[in-house]
C-alpha cells in the first residue's frame, strides 16, 4: 500500500460517500484536499463567504437526500461558518463541516495571543451532532465514518470534524476503503404489524388526510408520498416548509389555511408524513385540529425521541420514509380502492375561488403590488422550476399569491434564518443542471446578507433567477416599529439600483417599476442563459402592513396556543 497524506484521504473517505462537490473558499490548510479532489474530478465551488458556503452544503443536501460537505481555514474562516451551521442544525439538514485548525502542539499550547485561533470545537460542539479533533491520521477513517453515521442517523443533522494543520500533511499507509453500507445503516423500515395497525386505521376512517412536512423534500421522497396519496384518495396538506411536496396543482392537494383549515377539523384520522408537527400547525392541537378524543394520529417519523412530543401520537411508524412510505403503500393498497371524500372537490373549488380572488384584488399600481409581482412573476417562470423563498414579508406574499407546480421548493421554514435563499437557489442549480430553472423569490433585506455570491453564480455559469421584492425597509420591522416606537429606527436602506450591481458582477438584469415589466422581464432574464436579477419595486406600506397571513403568524410566533 502507498502511504499518501491525510488530505488525500479524507478525499478518498468522501468519494466513498458518495461525494462529488465541495464547498470551501482557498485555504493553503487544506491544499492537499483540495489537490486530491481535482485529480479525482470533484467539483470545488468557492463561495464569497463561509457562512454561504454552508449554506449552499445544505441546499444541495436538500435537494440530492444526501449529506454534503463544507470546508473552512482555521480561525476566522472556520468562525464564519457558524451561522450556516446553527441553521443547519435547527433545521435537520446533514452538512458535513470539515475545519482546519493550528498545529497540534499550538492547539495544547497553554498560551495568549495564539494569531488565528481560537476554541474552535467547543463553539461548534453546542450546534451539531457530533464534535471530532482527529489526533493523527491514524483516527481519520473511524473519525470521518463517525462523522457521516451521526449526521444521517435518526434526525438528520450537522456534524464538525476538525483536523490540525500537521495532521493534514501527515503521511501513512491506509487500508482500502469501506463502502459506507460496511460501516453504517441504509433507509430502515418500520415494524410490518404496525405498518398493517396504521393501514387497518386508514381504511375505517370517513375523512383521513395527509400532512406533509419538510422532510418528504430532503429525504427526496416525493414519488414515495405522491403514490400513497393517491392509494388513499385523501387530501394532502403540506406544511409550510412541506409545498411541493405533492405539487399545488395536484387535484389532492389543500392550504393549510382556508378549505385545508377545515379539512384539519374535520378529519377522524390524520397521516404526518415527515412533519414536525410544530407551531404553524399548532402543534397538532386546537384550534387547527380536533381534540385528541376526536382525532386518531398516525406519525412516520424516522426519530423516535420525537414521537408524541407535540401531540400523542396513536400509532407510530419509526423510520426513513423512503422505506416506511413504500410499506404503508402496499398495505393500504390491498385494503383498497378507497374512494375520495365528498368534500375533497368542494375544497378544491374553493381553493381555486380563493386564488382567482387573490389574483383579482391584487391591483395594478404604482409602486408596485407585492402580490401582483408575485403573479406576474410566476406566469413567466416554468412549471419545472425549483422555487426558492426567501424574507420576512416576501415569504408571506410568495405563500399567499405563487402556486407552487413542481416537487422542489427550499425555505428554511424551521428556522427562518434571512440570507439563505442565494446560495439555496445556487446549490439547487449545481443539483439540477441547466435543463431546469431555479427561481429565487427574495426580499431586498434578505439579499443583502450574501448579495457576492452573484458572482459565485456568475463564475459557475448557473443560470438562477433572483426575483427581488424590492420595497427598500426590513418589511415585517416596519410595522412594528411604527406601531411601538412611532417612528422608523434603521429600517429603512438607501436606494440601490440591485440590477446594475448584477450586471456589473457578470449577470443579466432587470429593472420594474409597472406590473406590465415584469413578465418581459423575467422572461428576457430567462431567455439570457445566465445568471439574472429581476428588480420590482414594490409599495414598502402595502408589504409591511398588507402582508397576508400576518394575523396567523404572529399569534403563534407569539407562543398564544
Amino acid at each position: 500500500m502507498a502511504e499518501r497524506t491525510t488530505g488525500a484521504r479524507i478525499v478518498e473517505l468522501l468519494r466513498a460517500e458518495g461525494i462529488d462537490t465541495l464547498f470551501s473558499i482557498c485555504d493553503v490548510s487544506y491544499n492537499q484536499i483540495h489537490k486530491n479532489a481535482v485529480a479525482a474530478g470533484m467539483r470545488i465551488v468557492g463561495p464569497r463567504h463561509e457562512a454561504a458556503g454552508v449554506h449552499m452544503a445544505d441546499g444541495l443536501a436538500r435537494m440530492t437526500g444526501r449529506p454534503q460537505v463544507v470546508m473552512a481555514g482555521m480561525g476566522p474562516g472556520v468562525a464564519n461558518m457558524l451561522p450556516g451551521v446553527v441553521c443547519a442544525s435547527q433545521e435537520h439538514i446533514p452538512v458535513v463541516v470539515l475545519a482546519t485548525q493550528r498545529t497540534r502542539s499550538t492547539h495544547s499550547a497553554v498560551r495568549r495571543g495564539r494569531f488565528q485561533y481560537s476554541p474552535q470545537i467547543r463553539l461548534f460542539e453546542p450546534a451539531v451532532k457530533y464534535a471530532a479533533f482527529v489526533e493523527g491520521a491514524n483516527r481519520i477513517d473511524e473519525i470521518v465514518r463517525e462523522a457521516f453515521r451521526h449526521a444521517t442517523t435518526g434526525n438528520p443533522g450537522p456534524v464538525y470534524v476538525e483536523i490540525p494543520q500537521d495532521v493534514m500533511l501527515e503521511s501513512r499507509e491506509f487500508p482500502p476503503v469501506l463502502p459506507p453500507e460496511r460501516y453504517r445503516l441504509g433507509p430502515q423500515g418500520a415494524p410490518q404489524g404496525e405498518v398493517e395497525a396504521a393501514a387497518d386505521l386508514l381504511a375505517a376512517a370517513k375523512l383521513p388526510i395527509l400532512l406533509a412536512g419538510t422532510a418528504v423534500h430532503t429525504s427526496r421522497a416525493h414519488a414515495e408520498l405522491a403514490r400513497l396519496a393517491e392509494a388513499l384518495e385523501c387530501p394532502v396538506i403540506p406544511s409550510p416548509g412541506g409545498r411541493g411536496a405533492l405539487p399545488e396543482t395536484h387535484p389532492q392537494t389543500l392550504f393549510f389555511i382556508g378549505p385545508g383549515a377545515e379539512a384539519m377539523l374535520e378529519a377522524d384520522c390524520v397521516l404526518a408524513v415527515g412533519t414536525s408537527i410544530g407551531e404553524p400547525f399548532s402543534f397538532g392541537g386546537p384550534p387547527q385540529f380536533a381534540p385528541k378524543e376526536k382525532q386518531r394520529w398516525i406519525c412516520v417519523e424516522r426519530d423516535p425521541t420525537a414521537i408524541g412530543v407535540n401531540r400523542e401520537i396513536d400509532l407510530p411508524l419509526v423510520g426513513d420514509l423512503r422505506a416506511v412510505l413504500p410499506q404503508l403503500t402496499e398495505a393500504v393498497e390491498k385494503r383498497g380502492p378507497f374512494e375520495a371524500p365528498p368534500q375533497l372537490g368542494k375544497w378544491r373549488e374553493q381553493q381555486e375561488g380563493l386564488r382567482r380572488l387573490l389574483a383579482e384584488s391584487a391591483p395594478e399600481t404604482v409602486p408596485i403590488h407585492p402580490g401582483r409581482a408575485v403573479l406576474e412573476v410566476r406566469a413567466a417562470v416554468p412549471d419545472d422550476a425549483v422555487l426558492v423563498r426567501d424574507g420576512g414579508s416576501t415569504g408571506l406574499w410568495e405563500a399567499i399569491y405563487n402556486e407552487q407546480r413542481s416537487t422542489d421548493f427550499l425555505w428554511t421554514s424551521k428556522f427562518g434564518h434571512l440570507g439563505t435563499g442565494l446560495p439555496y437557489a445556487l446549490a439547487a442549480q449545481l443539483a439540477v443542471g441547466s435543463e431546469r430553472r431555479v427561481c429565487l423569490i427574495t426580499g431586498d433585506s434578505a439579499l443583502g446578507f450574501y448579495t457576492m455570491e452573484l458572482e459565485t453564480a456568475v463564475r459557475h455559469h448557473l443560470p438562477v433567477l433572483v426575483v427581488v421584492n424590492y420595497d427598500q425597509h426590513w418589511g415585517m420591522e416596519h410595522a412594528g416599529q411604527l406601531g411601538e416606537i412611532g417612528r422608523l429606527v434603521e429600517c429603512q436602506h438607501a436606494p440601490v439600483r440591485l440590477d446594475a450591481l448584477a450586471t456589473s458582477l457578470g449577470a443579466h438584469g432587470e429593472y420594474c417599476t409597472r406590473t406590465d415589466e415584469i413578465r418581459p422581464a423575467v422572461e428576457r432574464a430567462l431567455g439570457s442563459g445566465r445568471p439574472a436579477l429581476v428588480q420590482i419595486v414594490t409599495d414598502a406600506k402595502v408589504n409591511a402592513y398588507e402582508a397576508p397571513g400576518m394575523d396567523q403568524f404572529g399569534t403563534w410566533y407569539e407562543g398564544n396556543y
